[in-house]
């Protein structure tokens, strides 16, 4: 079944992107019994031989494997439409869990805001010392570990405030590719 694949690839490249990660299995078994259907061997030698001696066997394996990566980029396209939905939902969520405590008039309610504060406090704090103080010899690493950790905890505390640019990109990006005609930007 594998020695197919070389086959399958050298008439329809496109279909190449797909026989690798997570579903790489499962389209190398599509591509071979595509072959296998359309030249009536699974024998990559005799299928080879089919597909020369007959232009019309190879421009319709061309076609189905075309076909099938097509197929391949929908799902692929459909499952990254799914995370980022999950994600999406994930966030509203907890911004509606928020609305909710704050409807019912609970302290925790303030959560947010306190770890947020916290958060920007701490990394602005740790920044003013690294840029104003001067640190003991070997802790530098620490320092840049620190630091690296705050700066990531509060990209995420200003993202949960005003939204993430890169998010609302990466969801616009996915729902223009998803839609008929879409795939390059114009």
């Amino acid at each position: 079944m594998g020695a197919l694949i070389p086959l399958a690839i050298s008439l329809a490249p496109e279909i190449g992107r797909f026989l690798f990660g997570a579903t790489g299995e499962k389209t190398a078994a599509a591509v071979a019994q595509v072959v296998q259907s359309v030249t009536g061997t699974s024998d990559d030698a005799v299928a080879q031989q089919v597909i020369n001696a007959d232009p019309k066997v190879a421009a319709q394996l061309r076609y189905q494997l075309a076909a099938l990566a097509a197929q391949q980029e929908q799902e692929t396209r459909q499952a990254e439409l799914d995370l980022l939905s999950a994600r999406l939902k994930d966030v509203a969520d907890a911004r509606a869990q928020t609305v909710e405590l704050a409807r019912a008039g609970s302290g925790v309610q303030w959560a947010p805001a306190v770890v947020s504060f916290l958060v920007l406090s701490t990394f602005g704090t740790v920044m003013w010392a690294a840029l104003t103080r001067t640190l003991p010899a070997g802790s530098e690493t620490i320092l840049n570990m620190l630091l690296g950790t705050l700066a990531a905890m509060a990209t995420s505390t200003v993202s949960y405030w005003v939204g993430s640019s890169a998010g609302s990109q990466q969801k616009t990006d996915l729902l223009y590719r998803s839609t008929p005609g879409g795939g390059a930007k114009p």
